[in-house]
Protein backbone atom coordinates (compact mmCIF):
# COMPACT_ATOMS: atom_id res chain seq x y z
CA UNK A 1 0.00 0.00 0.00
CA UNK A 2 2.81 2.32 1.21
CA UNK A 3 4.61 1.86 -2.33
CA UNK A 4 1.44 2.53 -4.49
CA UNK A 5 0.82 5.44 -2.49
CA UNK A 6 4.66 6.29 -3.40
CA UNK A 7 4.10 5.88 -6.79
CA UNK A 8 0.91 8.32 -6.82
CA UNK A 9 3.12 11.57 -5.26
CA UNK A 10 6.07 10.52 -7.70
CA UNK A 11 3.51 10.80 -10.57
CA UNK A 12 1.80 13.52 -9.27
CA UNK A 13 5.08 15.34 -8.97
CA UNK A 14 6.13 14.37 -12.53
CA UNK A 15 3.03 15.44 -13.77
CA UNK A 16 3.08 18.86 -11.63
CA UNK A 17 6.45 19.83 -13.27
CA UNK A 18 5.48 18.98 -16.66
CA UNK A 19 2.16 21.33 -16.75
CA UNK A 20 4.18 24.00 -14.89
CA UNK A 21 6.81 24.16 -17.54
CA UNK A 22 4.54 23.98 -20.32
CA UNK A 23 2.32 26.59 -18.57
CA UNK A 24 4.96 28.88 -18.01
CA UNK A 25 6.34 31.28 -20.40
CA UNK A 26 9.93 30.08 -21.84
CA UNK A 27 11.98 33.52 -20.27
CA UNK A 28 10.05 35.60 -17.77
CA UNK A 29 11.27 39.13 -17.21
CA UNK A 30 13.53 38.94 -14.49
CA UNK A 31 11.67 41.43 -11.86
CA UNK A 32 8.60 40.12 -12.51
CA UNK A 33 9.20 36.37 -12.17
CA UNK A 34 7.24 34.31 -9.34
CA UNK A 35 9.58 33.25 -6.34
CA UNK A 36 10.98 29.76 -7.41
CA UNK A 37 11.30 28.32 -3.73
CA UNK A 38 11.54 29.09 -0.60
CA UNK A 39 13.02 27.55 2.52
CA UNK A 40 13.42 28.18 5.93
CA UNK A 41 12.74 31.93 6.54
CA UNK A 42 9.84 32.59 5.21
CA UNK A 43 11.58 36.22 4.30
CA UNK A 44 12.61 34.56 0.95
CA UNK A 45 9.15 33.94 0.06
CA UNK A 46 6.66 36.33 -1.58
CA UNK A 47 4.38 37.85 1.42
CA UNK A 48 1.39 35.23 0.86
CA UNK A 49 3.58 32.25 0.71
CA UNK A 50 3.00 30.09 4.53
CA UNK A 51 5.57 30.30 6.91
CA UNK A 52 7.89 27.13 6.94
CA UNK A 53 5.74 25.93 10.49
CA UNK A 54 2.26 26.76 9.23
CA UNK A 55 2.83 24.87 6.32
CA UNK A 56 4.80 22.03 7.96
CA UNK A 57 1.62 21.55 10.48
CA UNK A 58 -0.40 21.53 7.28
CA UNK A 59 1.47 19.10 5.65
CA UNK A 60 1.76 17.06 8.98
CA UNK A 61 -2.47 17.05 9.72
CA UNK A 62 -2.83 16.21 5.74
CA UNK A 63 -0.64 12.69 6.32
CA UNK A 64 -2.14 11.74 9.66
CA UNK A 65 -5.59 11.99 8.14
CA UNK A 66 -5.02 9.43 4.91
CA UNK A 67 -3.27 7.67 7.79
CA UNK A 68 -5.91 7.45 9.64
CA UNK A 69 -8.40 6.58 6.83
CA UNK A 70 -5.75 3.73 5.79
CA UNK A 71 -4.95 5.65 2.63
CA UNK A 72 -1.08 5.23 3.22
CA UNK A 73 -0.11 3.03 5.92
CA UNK A 74 3.39 3.79 7.79
CA UNK A 75 5.86 0.62 8.72
CA UNK A 76 6.33 2.20 11.64
CA UNK A 77 4.69 -0.01 14.33
CA UNK A 78 4.52 2.03 17.81
CA UNK A 79 4.63 5.98 15.72
CA UNK A 80 5.55 8.44 18.51
CA UNK A 81 4.95 11.60 16.12
CA UNK A 82 5.00 12.64 12.64
CA UNK A 83 6.51 15.40 11.21
CA UNK A 84 7.37 17.10 7.69
CA UNK A 85 10.99 17.41 6.50
CA UNK A 86 11.87 21.34 5.88
CA UNK A 87 9.98 22.77 2.88
CA UNK A 88 11.17 24.12 -0.72
CA UNK A 89 7.86 26.32 -1.80
CA UNK A 90 7.61 27.58 -4.94
CA UNK A 91 4.75 30.08 -6.78
CA UNK A 92 2.79 29.22 -9.13
CA UNK A 93 1.71 32.86 -9.99
CA UNK A 94 2.85 36.16 -9.55
CA UNK A 95 -0.21 37.45 -7.72
CA UNK A 96 -1.69 37.05 -3.79
CA UNK A 97 -3.84 33.89 -4.11
CA UNK A 98 -2.05 32.21 -7.19
CA UNK A 99 -1.11 28.15 -6.24
CA UNK A 100 1.96 26.95 -4.43
CA UNK A 101 3.94 23.79 -4.33
CA UNK A 102 5.84 22.86 -1.30
CA UNK A 103 8.21 19.12 -1.64
CA UNK A 104 9.83 17.32 1.10
CA UNK A 105 9.46 14.84 3.09
CA UNK A 106 6.57 13.46 6.03
CA UNK A 107 8.61 11.47 8.41
CA UNK A 108 6.42 8.83 11.07
CA UNK A 109 8.48 8.29 13.75
CA UNK A 110 8.81 5.35 16.16
CA UNK A 111 10.24 4.16 19.95
CA UNK A 112 13.53 3.08 19.29
CA UNK A 113 13.73 5.94 16.68
CA UNK A 114 12.11 3.54 13.66
CA UNK A 115 11.94 6.25 10.85
CA UNK A 116 9.04 5.83 7.76
CA UNK A 117 9.33 8.54 5.08
CA UNK A 118 7.46 9.49 2.53
CA UNK A 119 7.97 12.25 -0.37
CA UNK A 120 5.26 14.99 -1.28
CA UNK A 121 4.69 17.76 -3.87
CA UNK A 122 1.17 18.85 -3.37
CA UNK A 123 -0.19 21.58 -5.07
CA UNK A 124 -1.66 23.92 -2.38
CA UNK A 125 -3.96 27.29 -2.52
CA UNK A 126 -5.26 29.67 0.67
CA UNK A 127 -9.38 29.24 0.62
CA UNK A 128 -11.33 32.34 1.73
CA UNK A 129 -11.25 31.21 5.49
CA UNK A 130 -7.19 31.25 5.13
CA UNK A 131 -6.64 27.56 5.70
CA UNK A 132 -4.63 25.98 3.02
CA UNK A 133 -6.20 23.32 0.72
CA UNK A 134 -4.36 20.57 -1.31
CA UNK A 135 -5.50 19.74 -4.70
CA UNK A 136 -6.65 16.36 -4.61
CA UNK A 137 -7.96 16.08 -8.29
CA UNK A 138 -10.87 17.01 -10.79
CA UNK A 139 -14.63 15.58 -10.06
CA UNK A 140 -16.59 14.43 -12.89
CA UNK A 141 -17.99 17.77 -14.26
CA UNK A 142 -14.06 18.56 -14.45
CA UNK A 143 -13.97 21.10 -11.95
CA UNK A 144 -11.31 21.33 -9.45
CA UNK A 145 -11.70 19.48 -5.84
CA UNK A 146 -9.46 21.29 -2.88
CA UNK A 147 -9.22 19.67 0.31
CA UNK A 148 -8.39 21.55 3.70
CA UNK A 149 -7.44 18.63 6.13
CA UNK A 150 -8.12 18.07 9.40
CA UNK A 151 -6.02 18.83 12.78
CA UNK A 152 -3.91 15.80 14.07
CA UNK A 153 -4.48 16.60 17.40
CA UNK A 154 -7.66 14.64 16.59
CA UNK A 155 -6.11 11.88 14.42
CA UNK A 156 -6.08 8.03 15.65
CA UNK A 157 -2.71 7.35 13.98
CA UNK A 158 -1.07 10.68 14.79
CA UNK A 159 -2.99 12.27 18.01
CA UNK A 160 -1.38 12.87 21.53
CA UNK A 161 -1.41 10.00 23.24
Amino acid sequence: MLAFTRLQLAIAASLLSLSTAIAAPSTPPASTAPASSCKGDASGCPAWIPSQAQMRNTIADYFCELADQGRIQSRVKQLVRAESSPLNCGALGEEPGSNFVCGGEMRFIGKGSEIDTITFSPTLRYEEEGRIAFYVGDDEEGKQVWRVPASRSNSATCGVR
